[in-house]
């Protein structure tokens, strides 16, 4: 969901290296389903989503589908051939072909899905592998069911929008008077509105929570939002942070105003009047079996190859993540949104509310990547860029609009451990408009040396879509990307991996771009100062770190404690019956650095244990196994560092005092003494202590 997929807080962190986010080519053929097969009867208007409209359940449970029209709908002769240039239809699918062919072959894609569409046509919705290797069912473009992970917040944002096109929201009014089971706490003296939450600029920390909600939960969005409401820890406006709380808030808000669940509205009012039959929002837990069938089978790098990928778990907060659909029906809704909120006679908003639902709510950053009203809004090529993107355990998605080429391209595979898929929409940009991919060049020898103002950009940056107010926020803290100087107008950053170069735009200040289009913006604060980067998705910021607040300075501390540690149990072995410790003083001193040093071995075993146990993370088991009782473990064991530090400083009276100690002796136990004091501040800024473990 971004997991953007995989998204970056700690458990991308861990899976990458989470969120962080493909070896051996499937035995089997390659099987492209095209478009012209003949698919299995349309489904009925009552049979249409396999939803059920009972208006008390908040998630209504799937319907049962009739055997004789088991299968999503056939693509309409109609769509697939208006007259569409023949040649172009030809050299896109050619192109597309030849790209998924490549890239499945290089990191062991078992099944791809891609839909095109151009000038209000299906130009081609092909699927690519087998959607379950086991069973050698192959992909169809209208038949095989993808998960879209956050694409599904697009539908959440235009809900919003066809609301307030109807006078029943107000996008600047404070969202509280929406809302019946929970409010929204007080914070910056200014309230959260709806078009922050559709900005991500609501100010809200991420929370892991969400991943920790099983299918089944019995309890509804509502009350899910009012127990795991996370802190606002930014003023609304003043920072992009990716939130999934907040777009599941907005789905809530949709479902409070139109007095029916959301997914009743999404059904009712949305996906039957587009004809998007085949989408829906049942996990697959509970999908029955005739719509099971067509959903892809999840895989993960396992021992050379391939295996099986548990589903990603939502419960009630599934209009952040949790659909799922054919590349037929996403076809549909990328021509919907290009039409400008119109398909096929059928209007869900007006010219003037699409344009607004497309325009950007702040402009600090207006030629880089922002985000316009949920949609990512990124210039690429000269080109204005509009869609989402969404990762969830076991797939990868993307949907890109390009209103000036009319264009629309989305894909998805059944995989989430490579985003090489990810690049497709930006390479068929490339491909139409004959925009061949450059390399930058890097700096010359004599032009290693940075000045001006790139000089002033180097330094640490942390992204600020993790978690602030719990013992997640030290895990937060290994999604770091350094800014190194290049020359004296570029800069080499890692914001979403290995390293990119960026070079400024020209008649640009503050705007820099990579040779594959990427772009980042510097932000800084009303003294001119950079204190943060914008990426090139227009959805997360990195904050610039300083001594107190990089999370090196915790580790630099921690890992001179552990050298104290043992040069004071060494210190302890060769004293050992040699009646050093003469005196009560001298004992009770002692005593104390001993027991010290114990405590920060049990403390980084603690931390051993926590990064084992996370080393074979799964965010689709996420509802069993978070929180972690290494994570408790580890909370406890800082407290103990807190209280050793404690009983170091207290001791330093007597140790120099009334000791008969050593110089050194005593300098080395007030220099423990000091590390200690600063690792139990630091750790207690980091969350590891003085706050709740989730």
């Amino acid at each position: 969901m971004i997991k953007q997929t995989r998204s970056g807080f700690f458990f991308r962190a861990a899976v990458s290296g989470l969120f962080c986010l493909f070896l051996v080519y499937p035995l089997t053929s390659t099987a492209q389903a095209a478009v012209e097969e003949t698919p299995p009867p349309e489904l009925s208007g009552d049979e249409a989503a396999p939803f059920d409209a009972d208006a008390e359940n908040e998630a209504p449970e799937a319907e049962a589908v009739d055997e004789e029209a088991s299968g999503p709908p056939a693509i309409a002769s109609d769509e697939i051939d208006r007259g569409l240039d023949p040649e172009l239809r030809v050299s896109v699918s050619g192109y597309v072909d030849g790209l998924i062919a490549a890239l499945r072959r290089e990191h062991s894609l078992a099944a791809v899905s891609v839909a095109v569409v151009k000038d209000n046509e299906l130009l081609m919705a092909s699927g690519y592998g087998m959607a379950d290797l086991a069973q050698g069912r192959p992909v169809h473009a209208d038949e095989t069911l993808f998960r879209i992970g956050s694409v599904s917040k697009t539908f959440t944002w235009t809900a919003v929008m066809m609301l307030a096109e109807r006078g029943q929201l107000d996008l600047d009014a404070d969202v509280n008077q929406y809302l019946t089971e929970l409010q929204i706490r007080d914070a910056f003296r200014e309230p959260v509105t709806l078009r922050h939450l559709m900005s991500h600029r609501a100010g809200f920390e991420d929370t892991l929570q969400l991943f920790a909600v099983r299918d089944d939960d019995p309890r509804s969005l509502g009350e899910l939002l009012a127990a795991q409401q996370p802190k606002r820890v930014f003023a609304p406006g003043t920072r992009t942070s990716y939130s999934n709380w907040g777009s599941a808030l907005a789905a809530h808000i949709v479902e409070e105003v139109a007095g029916v669940p959301y997914g009743e509205f999404l059904r009712d009012e949305m996906l039957l009047p587009l004809g998007m039959r085949s989408t829906t929002w049942t996990p697959p837990a509970e999908m029955p079996p005739e719509l099971r069938q067509h959903l892809a089978t999840g895989y993960k790098r396992d021992q050379g190859a391939l295996g099986l990928q548990g589903y990603l778990q939502l419960g009630a907060y599934w209009p952040a993540g949790g659909m799922a659909s054919t590349a037929t029906d996403m076809a549909r809704w990328m021509r919907f949104h290009l039409n400008g909120g119109t398909l096929d006679d059928v209007r869900l908003l007006d010219a003037a509310s699409h344009a607004e639902l497309w325009s950007r709510a702040f402009d600090d950053r207006p030629a880089g990547a922002d985000v316009a009203h949920g949609f990512i809004d990124r210039p690429y090529r000269g080109l204005r860029t509009l869609g989402h993107a969404g990762g969830t355990a076991a797939f990868l998605t993307n949907m890109v609009l390009i209103p000036e080429l009319d264009l629309g391209v989305y894909v998805s595979q059944n995989g989430a451990w490579n985003m090489a898929i990810m690049s497709l929409p930006d390479l068929v940009v490339d491909r139409l408009i004959g925009q061949p991919y450059v390399p930058l060049l890097g700096a010359e020898d004599d032009e290693d040396e940075a000045v001006g103002e790139i000089a002033e950009l180097a330094g640490t940056y942390l992204n600020n879509r993790r978690v602030f107010s719990t013992f997640s926020a030290l895990l937060g803290g290994l999604n770091l990307s350094i800014l190194t100087p290049v020359g004296d107008d570029g800069f080499s950053v890692n914001l979403l991996g290995l390293p990119k170069l960026y070079r400024q735009v020209a008649g640009e200040t503050d705007l820099y771009e990579a040779a594959d289009g990427d772009r980042v913006a510097i932000i800084r604060d009303d003294a001119g100062k950079a204190v943060a980067l914008a990426d090139g998705m227009g959805v997360h910021t990195y904050e610039r770190l300083n001594l107190r607040t990089h999370p090196g300075t915790l580790a630099a501390l921690l890992g001179l404690s552990l050298l104290l540690a043992i040069t004071r149990l060494l210190g302890a072995w060769r004293r050992f019956g040699k009646g050093r410790n003469r005196g009560f003083a001298s004992w009770v001193a002692g005593s104390v650095g001993l027991l010290s040093a114990l405590v920060v071995f049990v403390f980084f075993a603690s931390v051993v244990y926590l990064v084992v146990s996370m080393l074979d993370f799964d965010l689709a088991t996420m509802a069993d196994n978070y929180p972690a009782p290494a994570m408790f473990y580890t909370h406890y064991a800082g407290w103990m560092v807190a209280g050793a530090a404690l009983a170091m400083v207290f001791s330093l009276w007597p140790a120099w005092t009334q000791s008969n100690w050593g110089i050194f002796r005593r300098l080395h136990f007030t220099l423990f003494a000091l590390v200690l004091a600063l690792s139990a501040l630091l750790l207690w800024q980091w969350r590891v202590i003085g706050a709740a473990v989730i």
